[in-house]
């Protein structure tokens, strides 16, 4: 099967060294944290406990949970269980070096190995499929943005913040709106009630002495800074 790869321009490779990615949906395959099939069967045996103990503990108290949890919970089968040794077999036969990122029941493969993106498509129980390629188009680094009149991004960490902490920096990001540019989930977020910064919040910005400023408002904020090319220039 030919795959059509959807570009991601990018300022590096995936992880720094591959080109592919395959992604998938497959039922319980965060039960390959280990590529090792002792390891997938203790996994599936431990929650199938969990969820009968949770569900019984629902049961006891309210029929309505209980229903909740069964629609959540979906039975882990002997097919479910088959296609995730399966999966696991591909993966640990072959030769060619792959990172596997899962998340609940939602899979990545990352590869330089384009055959090895044909033999996890052809695996029939897979759906959902995507496929990307890294494509490079700027420095390390950096980032594209048109027309920006900014020099930086960075980006925060999460952190959950005092009360007094994040009204320090709240006020410290809206007296330099003239100066900078929050993101709009960091705008959002200066408003609401929540005290935790999260690891997508950012702040555009002209010199770099502007960072020196918020470093003393709130010291080790900043996860990673960027320098932004306006692509208007290239």
């Amino acid at each position: 099967m030919n795959q059509k790869f959807k570009s991601i321009l990018k300022d590096r490779l995936y992880y720094d060294q591959f080109s592919y990615c395959i992604g998938f949906h497959l039922s319980e395959v965060n039960c390959l944290r280990e590529l090792d099939h002792n390891s997938i069967d203790q996994m599936i045996n431990r929650r199938r406990v969990w969820r009968e103990t949770a569900q019984n503990r629902w049961v006891s108290a309210s029929r309505t949970h209980a229903g909740l949890l069964a629609r959540n919970w979906a039975e882990i089968t002997e097919q479910t269980i088959a296609h995730l040794h399966e999966l696991a077999d591909i993966l640990i036969t072959t030769k060619k070096e792959f990172k596997l990122v899962l998340s609940v029941n939602q899979g990545y493969v990352y590869t330089n190995d384009r055959k090895l993106i044909s033999k996890i498509d052809q695996f029939v129980p897979l759906t959902y499929k995507t496929y990307t390629q890294a494509k490079i188009d700027r420095p390390k680094n950096t980032i594209r943005i048109k027309n920006s009149r900014y020099r930086y991004r960075s980006y925060f960490k999460t952190l959950k913040l005092s009360s007094d902490k994040k009204t320090t920096l709240v006020n410290f990001l809206q007296n330099q709106q003239i100066n900078a540019r929050c993101s709009p989930s960091l705008s959002e977020w200066s408003k609401g009630s929540f005290n935790r910064t999260q690891d997508y919040f950012f702040v555009d910005y002209a010199t770099e002495s502007w960072l020196t400023m918020l470093s003393l408002v709130h010291p080790g904020l900043i996860r990673k800074t960027v320098q932004i090319i306006s692509a208007i220039n290239t």
